[in-house]
């Protein structure tokens, strides 16, 4: 949507209306324009269409079919004769450049609403008035093919009088001020939101200019409409989406197969700390022998030491990561639209394919900031309960082999093997239960979300490009010609006196 809005809105500051580029064949094709004065509601008031007819065979004669009436030759004087309801041109080998009338019903229809201080008026009814000023300008798609609408856009344009306005506000556009006049422009994609039933393009279909006024006039509305939803040099994504599949897949087959892992694990280390501890509750665990003030600074000085190993360990901990993360395809993918928002939300305009790269670098790196102090942050603190437990433990054995004999030491290991052997069984517990949130709740869903949603949607999508690339004319084309086909709609506007 994005790049469909930066293109419209280089037309519109380039000034280019009717001049769109066509295609060279060698068979008969054709760019048709056409051109629609509208009333201040939206309804049409007039519509008149121009033909280009591309004659690059050089035909001594060329025939069209159309609905236009009062059809005349606007760039020569080539002669026309109408035959079997064709048009029938001598050409000489030229291109024909003609214009003709119809009250044929437009694919796309506007619905233009004005507010003045909250309440609906008319445009002559505000004209002079001071206040607060919404248009709304609603875009409805009549050209639908099965359970899909032909994926028109609509780039909207107009001018507001800086010395007569302020605090311009626009939907699904921006305004741009050079001091004298503000430009408005906005995109419109009727039809996109009933195609797709993705909630993020409710409302596409509908802009509204806000401001305030010190003396309402209306300024004339223009808007080009084509049946361009993607370009063509985009549909190469379709064929990365594909292997994007495969691999979610592979993922989340993968997932599972880790949880199954764990909790065969879990199931292990539950029977070994049944063994181990039915063989403990026989024995007498000694008394502890040591004061609660030194056990606690042995165990200080184990926790402390411990995390001091694994801090060492950063820069082979922060490589590792590093290489897994920078390697990670998947996630480079799923990044590309937080970080196309975040360029679009800072940049603009000028939020170029490069540019947005340089975005997912950035969360790349944060992932992998994120990712290496989580590790660490997770080392020491198992290094240090395990330290602490150790410590505990060996500080204890030493005092009853100092004071008992070897059988207590035996009981005193014994209780050490057990604490250990039920801190494996938490673990393992603890890595399953893990492992299964984490597919559950994670990878899962994403994989329901890749071969589900997305997936439906850019099949959609291709179906729209379709559409899209079919629909070639609106009054009329010669069989086997190809053609491109735009809408210039345009509301004059009122001046106050």
């Amino acid at each position: 949507m994005k790049k469909v809005y930066q293109n419209m809105f280089a037309l519109f500051t380039a000034g280019i209306i009717a001049a769109m580029p066509c295609y060279s064949v060698a068979a008969l094709s054709q760019d048709e324009t056409v051109y629609a004065k509208l009333q201040t509601s939206g309804e049409a008031r007039s519509i008149a269409v121009t033909k280009h007819l591309i004659n690059d065979a050089k035909e001594a004669q060329l025939q069209d079919i159309s609905v236009l009436e009062n059809i005349e030759n606007l760039n020569g004087s080539e002669s026309f004769a109408m035959v079997d309801g064709q048009v029938v041109w001598t050409a000489n080998g030229k291109d024909i450049y003609y214009r003709g009338t119809t009250t044929k019903e437009l694919p796309v229809q506007l619905e233009i609403s004005y507010f003045l201080n909250g309440e609906a008026k008319t445009p002559d009814e505000m004209l002079g008035q001071e206040g607060k000023v919404e248009i709304r300008l609603h875009y409805i798609n009549k050209a639908r093919v099965g359970d899909m609408y032909v994926p028109f856009v609509a780039a909207i344009a107009t001018t507001l009088d800086e010395t007569q306005v302020s605090n311009v506000v626009v939907s699904n556009g921006k305004s741009t001020s050079n001091g004298r006049k503000i430009a408005v422009a906005a995109v419109a994609t009727p039809g996109l939101y009933e195609s797709l039933g993705l909630e993020e393009l409710k409302g596409s279909d509908t802009v509204t200019v806000n401001y305030e006024t010190k003396k309402f006039e209306l300024n004339d509305i223009y808007t080009i409409i084509t049946p361009k939803l993607i370009d063509n040099d985009d549909l190469k994504t379709f064929a990365e989406l594909d292997q994007l599949y495969d691999k979610m897949n592979t993922l989340s087959y993968s997932s599972q197969q880790l949880v199954a892992g764990a909790n065969e694990l879990a199931t292990g280390s539950k029977e070994l700390q049944t063994a181990v501890n039915g063989i403990a509750q026989k024995l007498e665990v000694p008394a502890l022998m040591i004061g609660e003030d030194k056990l606690t600074e042995i165990k200080a000085t184990a926790k402390l030491a411990a995390e001091q190993q694994v801090e060492a360990q950063r820069p082979t901990i922060t490589a590792t990561i590093k290489r897994q993360v920078e390697g990670n395809a998947i996630l480079s993918n799923a990044l590309k639209l937080p970080a196309t928002e975040m360029c679009q939300a800072d940049l603009g305009l000028n939020c170029s394919a490069a540019a947005i790269q340089q975005y997912v670098a950035k969360l790349m790196a944060g992932v992998e900031q994120e990712l290496v102090e989580s590790s660490m942050n997770l080392a020491k603190m198992t290094a240090g309960q395990t330290a602490v437990q150790t410590a505990e433990t060996v500080a204890l054995g030493i005092i009853d082999t100092m004071q008992k004999s070897l059988a207590p030491l035996v009981k005193n290991s014994l209780a050490s093997l057990t604490a250990g052997v039920n801190k494996l069984a938490a673990g393992a517990n603890e890595l399953s239960t893990g492992m299964a949130k984490f597919d559950r709740e994670g990878i899962q869903p994403l994989n329901n979300l890749v071969n589900g949603k997305i997936r439906t949607t850019a099949h959609q999508l291709e179906n729209l490009t379709k559409l899209a690339d079919e629909y070639d004319n609106y009054a009329g084309i010669a069989e086997g010609a190809k053609g491109t086909t735009k809408f210039v709609l345009m509301i004059e506007g009122k001046k106050a006196n």
